[in-house]
């Protein structure tokens, strides 16, 4: 490491960044049961989640979301419309291309599951006052803000990391 220090001192932190850790444990563990229920794998999982939000995508806009190769995606697209999960259609302006969405039995599966959460969370956060409620979306802000500012780092530190040769190897020999 660059002498960044990893975990702060027991005890130093915040109780609202021990709850978001929480959240995020938490939030693995959901992804675990939905891809149980779901009967998927991870990658696909991904793949759903980003279907999902967005309804629809070209197999190749997916493909760069999962960092996949259009092979690859290719594969879990056929994985997930074998078992319902997604359809495939064609482009409603080119006739050339396809767009895969969420099958909505899945959608409703999905929501079945997530939905109960979701409104508890909105009846717990609707019982706080106007300020209160402009505040805990501030910080939701912020945490989703640091997260994807780390993740955006992370990405182009790995990116910088594969571009460059490997220790004890001449440029190309890998």
């Amino acid at each position: 490491m660059s002498g960044e220090q990893v975990s702060p001192p027991r005890g130093s932190m915040h109780p609202a960044s021990i709850l978001v850790r929480d959240v995020l444990v938490l939030n693995e563990t959901m992804e675990f049961i939905m891809r149980r229920e779901m009967d998927i794998n991870e990658t696909d999982f991904q793949a759903m989640q980003h279907l999902l939000k967005l309804r629809s995508m070209s197999p190749g806009e997916l493909a760069q979301m999962l960092h996949l190769t259009p092979a690859a995606t290719t594969t879990v697209i056929d994985r997930l419309v074998t078992k319902g999960h997604v359809q495939r259609s064609p482009h409603p302006t080119d006739r050339r291309r396809w767009l895969v969405s969420p099958s909505a039995e899945s959608v409703q599966s999905a929501m079945a599951m997530l939905m109960p959460m979701v409104l508890d969370v909105d009846q717990a956060v609707r019982g706080y006052g106007e300020h209160e409620q402009r505040v805990i979306v501030d910080f939701l802000s912020g945490v989703v803000q640091s997260m994807s500012s780390r993740i955006a780092a992370l990405e182009q530190q790995s990116e910088a990391n594969h571009d460059q040769p490997h220790k004890g190897t001449a440029k190309g020999e890998q």
